[in-house]
């Protein structure tokens, strides 16, 4: 591990330690499967629990949705990130839109579907005692509208958890670090440490409801 470690890595640190409580994150049995995308939300998840826990404690999951040019190019950079900090690292390549059509789901449910899916069979594979995600409380306030806009009862309201049992497979532990944390301080947690993450454009398609919400609404 390396890079220095200033107050306000210190306050996400502490952050993210209350957003998991009582999860036993700093355990030497705690092993994590972390799903990274390359942006910087999971860049910077990966980046702080390495820092903090160690590569021995982490395996870094990738999953190839199959939908960009860009893709690729992602996936190398995951792969390349994880050698450089000594992390394992476990990838599949499966075609998203293929997998929407086939099930009559928008590539934003199949995407998810697909992606929770593989983390479940990663961690399961590596005997990870939980699986780590970056949505962070941008995320949430805009999982809450879109309930909201689509009619959920109480439950939906409440919106995402920090810790929770994987849609695909209620066996295993979900976590959600930076449930608390806004997307202004993980972008900040990037700059100081020097972190490039890589840019999805498709984030920026309006098409997408979710994007519609982040956007517009």
């Amino acid at each position: 591990m390396a890079g220095s470690w200033g107050k306000e890595d210190r306050q996400l640190w502490r952050t993210v330690l209350q957003t998991l409580r009582p999860f036993p994150l700093t355990s030497p049995k705690t092993k994590l499967l972390i799903g990274v995308s390359g942006g910087a939300d999971s860049l910077a998840l990966l980046h702080l629990l390495w820092q903090r826990l160690g590569e021995e404690q982490l395996v870094v999951a990738h999953l190839h949705h199959g939908l960009r040019p860009e893709a690729d190019d992602d996936a190398e950079f995951v792969a390349e990130t994880a050698a450089a900090w000594q992390i394992p690292f476990v990838s599949e390549k499966v075609n998203v839109a293929e997998v929407a059509d086939v099930s009559q789901l928008s590539w934003e449910a199949a995407g998810r579907q697909v992606r929770y899916r593989f983390f479940a069979r990663q961690a399961e594979q590596v005997k990870a005692t939980a699986i780590a995600v970056a949505h962070h409380a941008d995320d949430q306030a805009e999982t809450i509208l879109l309930h909201l806009l689509r009619g959920s009862g109480s439950a939906g309201l409440r919106g995402m958890l920090p810790v929770s049992q994987m849609p695909e497979d209620d066996r295993v532990t979900l976590l959600r670090p930076f449930l608390h944390t806004t997307r202004t301080d993980i972008e900040a947690y990037c700059a100081r440490h020097g972190l490039q993450p890589r840019h999805d454009h498709s984030n920026e398609d309006v098409q997408f409801t979710r994007n519609r919400i982040r956007h517009e609404l």
